[in-house]
């Protein structure tokens, strides 16, 4: 409801005020995951031959109109707007000029509390130098003891994931079609908030009164929004639904069972080129300290068309996997699990 409340007041904004879209000339194999609204910084690589700029942002390098006085190595700040039929941005200069013209005018265009609210957001998330989203902890361990049951583990790890709440909207949609059950919702942070003056007549809690919480842009709420659109103790969370749509990962922190921490990465991996074998489409990674084994690193990436592992471990470690190998394959196959590859390393000695 967000993404498409942003969505809805930016089109309407550009298509009230007019200002030049920066489209891009051909959508790359791996369409970028971006919100409506969200700024992203440019920087003009080169001029092309046709009269356009050749422009990266992030990872990607796309082929873009730009002001014909723009010039190779000027960093800009774009502000994406849709997807379809192609990737379009408006520069944020322009925008936030358009924006004045239509104030000036006493246009009745405003953006909603919603809208103002989530570019608040996205203007305090700031992407870490690792590339990692803000990791979900958990302060108590999942297990009281280390697994027997190695299926019922796995249930328990993937519902660490489904029921952290950040796909609760995704949830909610599931519910009301029948596909989840109201009890497995209520699992969730958000099902879990307190209510907030829910005496009679009583309205959501003023912006005033949690701006420490929010952590909000002061620009995001010049005009005085009077209402948040989320729970207040569910900001933190939204942020990190947030970063989750920038990043294309999850990071989940805490301990498994009592003594034993864990880190564990989930990471959408799309096709940037190559053949579908080589490019994964999910990779996911963890990370132990074990008593015995010493640091272990498990990375998977799923494909359509089978599993890749690659284990790293201290030497002696290393060695035990590599012997253990044709065993894992055998339990694999027996699993119904296609296995494309398998590797195991020593970690590097620094």
């Amino acid at each position: 409801m967000i993404h498409n409340d942003v969505l809805n007041q930016l089109q309407f904004l550009i298509k009230t005020s007019a200002p030049p879209l920066v489209e891009v000339a051909q959508t790359p194999l791996a369409e970028p995951q971006w919100v409506p609204g969200q700024r992203l910084s440019a920087m003009v690589l080169a001029n092309l031959p046709n009269g356009r700029f050749q422009v990266q942002i992030g990872d990607q390098v796309l082929d873009m109109n730009l002001p014909r006085n723009t010039q190779p190595g000027e960093q800009l700040e774009l502000t994406f707007i849709s997807n379809q039929p192609r990737l379009t941005f408006v520069l944020t200069r322009d925008l936030a000029a358009a924006a004045a013209n239509v104030a000036d005018a006493k246009s009745p265009v405003t953006l909603s509390d919603t809208a103002r609210f989530l570019g608040g957001l996205l203007q305090k998330i700031s992407a870490p130098e690792d590339g990692m989203p803000t990791p979900l902890t958990r302060s108590s361990p999942l297990l009281p003891a280390a697994p027997a049951d190695i299926r019922e583990f796995s249930g328990i790890l993937r519902n660490a994931l489904s029921q952290s709440g950040l796909f609760y909207e995704s949830h909610q949609a599931q519910w009301v079609a029948g596909e989840r059950k109201l009890a497995d919702l209520q699992q969730e942070p958000q099902a879990k908030l307190p209510t907030i003056n829910s005496a009679p007549g009583a309205t959501a809690e003023p912006v005033q009164k949690n701006t420490s919480a929010v952590a909000m842009s002061d620009a995001a709420f010049a005009q005085g929004a009077p209402k948040l659109p989320v729970h207040a103790d569910a900001v933190p969370l939204v942020q990190q639904q947030l970063q989750t749509l920038d990043t294309h990962q999850i990071v989940w922190q805490g301990q498994v069972w009592p003594g034993q921490a864990m880190e564990w990465r989930v990471e959408e991996r799309n096709a940037r080129g190559g053949s579908a074998e080589d490019v994964p489409h999910w990779q996911t990674s963890l990370r132990l300290q074990l008593p015995r084994l010493g640091d272990v690193q498990a990375a998977l990436a799923i494909t359509p068309q089978g599993l890749r592992i690659n284990l790293k471990a201290d030497d002696g470690t290393a060695e035990l996997m590599k012997g253990a190998q044709d065993s894992l394959r055998r339990a694999m196959e027996t699993s119904g699990l296609h296995l494309l590859g398998m590797s195991v390393e020593a970690h590097e000695k620094s």
